[in-house]
């Protein structure tokens, strides 16, 4: 065994392996899909119905709480994407190439509710549907990274080029997260 491997862990390399993690993946996939509707049932019951209104906005508040969550999930997804990017051309890890090129529509879809949600709250709150403040022109910035990537891994036929040229757009794209969480601070 070399030396570059000899401080990872077996499992580490186990993971990389599709067929070990399909099987792990699919024992676990059950009881997290219970858990996560369950939870999604119980969060919305409670966050639209048993929440009492705003002071300020009365009912309309309400829409944040599908929107902070889907705004925060949206980061996280490219987070994920980006780090499982880097693991794929660091450790040449196929599963995370796929971990990878599956993050990004998931993402997007949650950019996308996001920025629905986040118009439909600003139109009582602010009086606009939109306006070009830092945070919303920087997460409609994460939405077209996200794009970017889904377009760039279609348009490329060879599957390991393909994952190699999304990874390296995900990284550099991964400026992006604090620009999002921070702009409201630095552009005041």
């Amino acid at each position: 065994m070399s030396d570059k491997k000899k401080w990872m862990p077996r499992w580490f390399y186990q993971l990389a392996s599709p067929r070990w993690s399909y099987d792990i993946m699919g024992k676990l996939l059950p009881g997290f899909a219970i858990a996560a509707f369950i939870f999604l049932v119980v969060g919305i019951v409670w966050a639209l119905g048993f929440a009492p209104a705003d002071y300020q906005q009365g009912h309309s508040f309400r829409i944040i709480y599908i929107h902070v969550p889907s705004a925060i999930l949206a980061q996280s997804c490219y987070m994920m994407m980006a780090v499982a990017g880097a693991i794929g051309l660091i450790w040449k890890m196929k599963v995370a190439d796929m971990v990878a090129k599956s993050c990004a529509p998931i993402g997007a879809t949650m950019a996308i509710l996001a920025l629905a949600t986040g118009a439909i709250w600003g139109k009582p709150t602010w009086g606009s549907w939109w306006v070009w403040d830092a945070r919303l022109t920087s997460m409609l910035i994460l939405l077209f990274l996200y794009l970017g990537v889904i377009a760039l891994h279609s348009a490329i036929e060879n599957e390991a080029t393909a994952a190699q040229s999304s990874a390296v757009l995900a990284l550099v794209g991964l400026v992006n997260i604090p620009i999002i969480k921070y702009s409201v601070d630095w552009w005041n």
